[in-house]
């Protein structure tokens, strides 16, 4: 078992946030889950640590997207032990006149999937929700 971190690659150094070098010298690593010792420095799936999120995990997989989702962000589905990850197709739903956009990622076992739920909402409060499936590679709209 191991923990994912993002991490300054010089773990005694002291620096100041405001410095531009700061972000480049950022890295993905896995660390030992008991001793907490760095066990393999990783590569970004999209070879950049800034601005991304992680949206969820589940079984080691994790769900990354832009910081600020927007209505077009990427969604991408990763496996940092094995190194592969998957672009999730861009959504269904004619999402511009979303204001508000939010990503949840799990696994379902019922059906043996992995599942990337999308929610998007507007100031008026209109709401849709759409599901991806990794299994399917697509999404599907969930109707109130």
């Amino acid at each position: 078992v191991y923990l994912l971190c993002l991490h300054h690659g010089d773990f005694g150094r002291k620096f100041d946030v405001d410095d531009p070098f700061v972000k480049q010298d950022l890295q993905w690593s896995l660390f030992s889950n008991e001793t907490f010792e760095q066990r393999f420095k990783l590569k970004h799936p999209l070879r950049s640590t800034e601005h991304f999120g992680i949206y969820g995990s589940s079984n080691g997989v994790l769900c990354i997207s832009d910081e600020i989702l927007k209505p077009k962000s990427r969604i991408h589905i990763w496996n940092p032990t094995i190194g592969k990850y998957r672009t999730v197709p861009l959504s269904i739903t004619d999402d511009t006149k979303f204001g508000y956009i939010a990503l949840q990622f799990g696994f379902h076992p019922g059906v043996n999937d992995y599942k990337v739920v999308r929610m998007m909402c507007m100031d008026n409060k209109a709401f849709a929700v759409e599901v991806y499936s990794l299994a399917t590679n697509s999404w599907k709209m969930i109707e109130a």
